[in-house]
């Protein structure tokens, strides 16, 4: 008889729990800042949100409002707004994807320029220490060159190819420590090839002149004198005034001091 109260007790206070539940799920459905709003409301508080820098509420207004109201004709606008309120939330990977669909849908839109160099941007941020995957370095190094090739002659298209170029330095560094990994390691083969690389594939960075000191190390390092003397006439003839050039002309020195 027992078991069958407090069985009965159980039951009773399990249904009391969904009662309250729902209740408060309920409240939580009335109160909710989006109900009962028309497009415009909604897009005034996306607004709103924005401009009073409260990117939590603008994300959710315009994703509700881009969900919704896909046929509107502030639905370009709206995109943007959602765009530019993950990038200011840090939210990187959101910001890029939401520039992009901006792109996609609405190439020939005004705001196609700031979508773009959005994309740019927001995989800038992605890219982290040199000595770190350069995945996303390598998304916004192509990302910035596509917007300075597509909108020349523009303010983006000047600060795409200043980010292109960070990016690239970047890249070169990456590939400057690899080396060097493998050339304090007696792994001179692999060096060689990387430096190589380095040398070939970013020959406008001031990793550059570095690449060629390693080349010429390296060479030194398993005995083989003309090649080594090559890249040598190569850092001194394309960086004669980098600190590469001066340290392989200071030893260069110090040799033939000792013959």
């Amino acid at each position: 008889m027992r078991q069958r109260r407090s069985a009965a007790q159980t039951l009773a206070a399990m249904a009391l729990g969904m009662v309250l539940l729902v209740g408060s799920l309920t409240g939580c459905r009335a109160t909710s800042p989006w109900a009962g709003l028309d497009a415009e409301g909604i897009f005034d508080k996306g607004l709103s949100a924005f401009q009073e820098e409260d990117w939590g509420d603008a994300v959710e207004a315009f994703e509700i409002f881009t969900s919704r109201f896909p046929g509107d004709a502030r639905i370009a606008d709206a995109r943007m707004y959602l765009a530019r309120s993950y990038f200011r939330r840090g939210e990187f990977i959101s910001s890029a994807a939401e520039f992009e669909r901006f792109l996609q849908l609405h190439p020939s839109h005004g705001l196609a320029p700031e979508a773009s160099l959005g994309i740019c941007r927001s995989y800038v941020e992605l890219s982290p220490h040199p000595q770190r995957d350069q995945r996303y370095t390598e998304r916004a190094r192509d990302a910035c060159r596509q917007t300075r090739n597509e909108f020349q002659g523009m303010n983006v298209a000047d600060e795409a190819e200043a980010h292109r170029v960070e990016m690239v330095d970047r890249l070169a560094e990456r590939t400057f420590q690899e080396g060097r990994f493998y050339q304090r390691r007696n792994a001179f083969d692999s060096a060689i090839l990387i430096f190589q690389d380095l040398v070939d594939f970013y020959p406008e960075t001031e990793w550059a002149p570095m690449g060629f000191l390693g080349l010429y190390e390296s060479y030194r390092s398993i005995g083989w004198a003309e090649e080594a003397e090559q890249v040598r006439d190569r850092l001194l003839f394309l960086h004669p005034e980098s600190e590469a050039a001066r340290e392989v002309r200071q030893r260069q020195a110090e040799q033939d001091d000792g013959v």
